[in-house]
């Protein structure tokens, strides 16, 4: 019925033809890596805060996903910009940028301007301590 049969005329052994890889590889980089998982937390904390102080879903969520979008914007320009500065200016601009997603969470969270204010401000300063701490200690005692 369907019994194989033998090949009447002889056939040329089938070539495989390689294609030319490509020298992408596609890694995990921390250039981005580290912002979006950044961006993604703090906006999924956005809207879990705006969704809880009484905001609908949809809106809770175009919410948080503009503050994940300006957090990851923000620290992916960081992370790309700041290892040719001085470390006294990476250190404000890590301050700064730590100091407002606080402040701005705080606000969110339905607390005073003042008190928010304070938030970002207090963070602000100690992530300026603790960053200025750091990129001065790396920089008299580099790795081997």
């Amino acid at each position: 019925m369907n019994a194989p049969t033998a090949p009447t005329a002889l056939t040329a052994p089938a070539r495989h033809h390689r294609h030319p890889r490509l020298p992408l590889q596609l890694r995990p980089s921390a250039s981005w890596g580290v912002p979006a998982v950044l961006a993604v937390l703090y906006g999924g904390w956005v809207m879990f805060v705006a969704h809880n102080q009484g905001s609908t879903i949809p809106t809770a969520a175009v919410f948080g996903v503009v503050s994940a979008a300006v957090v990851g914007a923000l620290c992916y320009a960081l992370g790309r910009m700041t290892p040719g500065l001085m470390p006294e200016i990476r250190a404000v601009l890590y301050g700064t940028v730590l100091g407002c997603a606080l402040g701005f969470l705080h606000s969110v969270s339905g607390g005073s301007v003042y008190r928010a204010s304070g938030i970002g401000l207090g963070a602000g300063l100690v992530m300026l301590g603790m960053s200025f701490y750091v990129f001065h200690v790396w920089a008299e005692h580099p790795r081997e």
